[in-house]
């Protein structure tokens, strides 16, 4: 089916009467779709790049998503360098808890929400823990749940029950996952930090963990990266969380070929000398299975802390977020059901078993897919 020709996101329906989430090219995909190198700040939407040299394009979403904020608007703020204090683009970004509102409100219009930001998701406690996260989506993400009322879990309910097979993101939509942990007045210079008030006490919080997803292409681009004390220094700290890099960081931009976990930072990119340069790519992911048919993994020490990290996954958990008709928002078991020596329970590796989106007779359940966007599995009650 062709799309209609228009700037905002429709719902559809085929010649067949078949309905399906659509979208179509937007102002921003077409001003953004190649990145300037002396443009560090600017967000690109490059698939060539993000699926030829997948790591050199993970540090300049690095560098374009850390770059300090306008104070009065949402774009970065291009009088500044790269780890100058204040907040990055990302953080300027809606919170999840700004677009699942309590009986499924509608949220309000990106330019009333993205100045507040991840401020509603600033840490609490001591952030050792999952529940503790900051997840922020872009303007393209926001837009298209807020369009197609995806913030409603009845919407999605009535979506798989017209046989809506999937939904569709446009290019260049993203979303971070963020974790953080407390540090003190003396780890500030090595850190992204915030400060947060409760009862008249203030914390001071470093990022910890960094973990993007971005659509350059349908099976969406993953990459993640951890601040350098996640190695050693955290897992004496909290060993319920942090459990050092069990898996080597793969890093092909910063590092030689024979040595790809040297965990360093690349030249070239303005991090040397800045509070960045103590961040490093864990490593990124666009495909299930390297040209050899092995599975890749990617995890993230901290994020998947509690998990069996050597079958971790993103690209293939997050084929899991799909919608049934009724019941659970996440109606697929996120592991296997198998544990490994230490306790930890194994994910999902691979390409998508076909049985996990079929039932106890073999037929398939009529699920909307969710695009890889496993937040829309906040989506509240009408």
């Amino acid at each position: 089916m062709k799309r209609p020709a228009t700037l905002y996101p429709i719902l559809a329906l085929s010649i067949f009467s078949y309905p399906v989430i659509t979208h179509s090219d937007s102002l921003y995909e077409v001003a953004h779709y190649n990145r300037d190198s002396s443009r560090p700040w600017q967000e690109s939407v490059n698939t060539v790049t993000a699926l030829n040299n997948p790591d050199q394009y993970a540090w300049q979403l690095f560098v374009a998503l850390n770059w300090p904020v306008s104070p009065d608007s949402c774009n970065p703020d291009r009088r500044k360098s790269l780890g100058d204090p204040g907040k990055t683009v990302w953080q300027s970004w809606i919170a999840k808890q700004q677009v699942y509102l309590p009986n499924a409100a509608r949220p309000e219009h990106w330019r009333h929400n993205c100045r507040n930001g991840s401020d509603s998701a600033l840490p609490i406690g001591d952030y050792s823990t999952g529940f503790d996260e900051t997840v922020t989506m872009n303007q393209l993400t926001y837009d298209y749940i807020r369009d197609n009322k995806l913030y409603s879990l009845d919407e999605q309910e009535r979506l798989a029950n017209a046989g809506v097979r999937d939904l569709e993101f446009p290019l260049g939509s993203k979303e971070i996952k963020a974790y953080w942990v407390k540090i003190g007045e003396a780890d500030k210079p090595r850190y992204h930090w915030a400060e947060t008030e409760s009862d008249g006490v203030t914390a001071i919080y470093g990022l910890s963990a960094l973990h993007i997803m971005s659509k350059e292409n349908p099976t969406w681009f993953w990459t993640t990266f951890e601040h350098v004390d996640n190695e050693h220094i955290w897992p004496s700290v909290y060993p319920e969380a942090f459990r050092g890099w069990v898996v080597p960081s793969v890093d092909s931009a910063a590092c030689p070929s024979d040595n790809l976990s040297c965990n360093s930072v690349p030249d070239g990119f303005g991090l040397k000398g800045t509070k960045w340069e103590n961040y490093r790519l864990r490593g990124t992911q666009i495909d299930w299975v390297d040209n050899r048919g092995n599975p890749t993994i990617l995890t993230n020490s901290q994020i998947e802390g509690n998990q069996d990290q050597e079958s971790v996954s993103c690209i293939t958990c997050h084929a899991l977020a799909v919608k049934g008709t009724q019941g659970d928002p996440i109606p697929i078991p996120l592991f296997t059901g198998e544990v490994s020596d230490e306790g930890f329970p194994h994910g999902y590796v691979g390409a998508p078993l076909p049985a996990l989106f079929k039932d106890q007779n073999s037929q398939p359940v009529p699920y909307l897919g969710l695009d890889y966007v496993w937040s829309l599995r906040h989506a509240q009650r009408e």
